[in-house]
This record gives C-alpha cells, sequence and structure tokens, in this order.
C-alpha cells in the first residue's frame, strides 16, 4: 500500500513537470474537532499545513503535501501519563478550481504517527472545499488516518501562496 501512494505521487510530481505556469508553495494553520476513535480521548487538533502545487489544466493543480497535525490530550487523561497524539502526512494532492474563487481538492497518502505508541501510522486522507484568492486560501475539510485507531478531525483552515 505504502508503495502504490509513493508511485502515486511520483506520478502526479511528473505530470506537474509538463504544466505551462509556474508551480506555487503554500503554507498554512488549521483547527479542528475530532472525531471518530480519538474524540473520546481530545478536545482539539491544531496543525501545520504545506504543499507545493503545479498547475496541469487551467483549473487543476496538482502536487504534494505534508506537515504535522496534534491532537492535544484532555486534562483528565493527562494525570494518567497520556501524551498528545500527534502525526506528520505525506500525500498527493490535487486541487480543481470550480470557479475562479471556489475549489474543491483532497490529499491523499500515509501518515506517519510520532507520538509514539504501536500505531505507526496509516492511510492518511483530507477532502476539502474552500475559497482562494492570489496570495491566500482558506478551507473546511475532514482530516483523517485510517489505522487501527480513527485519527479523525474536522477541520478549518488558512494557506498561504508563495
Amino acid at each position: 500500500m505504502k508503495r502504490m501512494l509513493m508511485i502515486g505521487a511520483l506520478l502526479l510530481m511528473g505530470a506537474g513537470a509538463y504544466a505551462q505556469s509556474g508551480p506555487h508553495f503554500k503554507a498554512g494553520v488549521n483547527v479542528g474537532i475530532p472525531t471518530g476513535d480519538v474524540a473520546d480521548l481530545s478536545s482539539f487538533t491544531l496543525g501545520a499545513d504545506v504543499a507545493y502545487m503545479w498547475p496541469v489544466a487551467p483549473s487543476l493543480h496538482v502536487g504534494v503535501a505534508s506537515g504535522f497535525q496534534n491532537f492535544f490530550v484532555k486534562s483528565e487523561f493527562k494525570d494518567n501519563d497520556f501524551v498528545d497524539l500527534n502525526y506528520v502526512p505525506v500525500a498527493a494532492s490535487g486541487q480543481f478550481s470550480v470557479t475562479p474563487n471556489l475549489f474543491v481538492g483532497a490529499d491523499l497518502g500515509y501518515a506517519f504517527t510520532t507520538s509514539g505508541g504501536e500505531d505507526a501510522g496509516g492511510f492518511y486522507y483530507l477532502p476539502k472545499v474552500g475559497y482562494q484568492r492570489d496570495r491566500f486560501e482558506v478551507f473546511g475539510g475532514y482530516r483523517a488516518v485510517s489505522s487501527d485507531v480513527n485519527f479523525g478531525a474536522a477541520n478549518i483552515g488558512v494557506n498561504f501562496k508563495f
């Protein structure tokens, strides 16, 4: 599964090399409300996003994405030596502009758990919809990692384009 995700990401990067207009880098932050298995342990999540996107058609950009996501453990569990749960995603990313200012997109890949424990990571996905301008975008989506434990969250975020 990991191999297929990495091959897909490399193919998307190769397709982007043939784009006629320039690529762009974007970075931002997000905040969310945990859902699924992790909602019992965490009250909110905060993260950072980075992506490098290539235009492959007038309304379509593809690229690679990563970041860091932290699920803050509720205070009642901190007494039991629980630590914050976090992961680093590595994903292929796609974004389609429905109108010049409205987009839909998705990130698909693998997330590596960095908070320790037995869970090493799992399948990462982030479907999203948002509003964009030349220098920034605001989005909402559902960010999750599927493995033995579901790290899910309804998120809102902002990215700045460079």
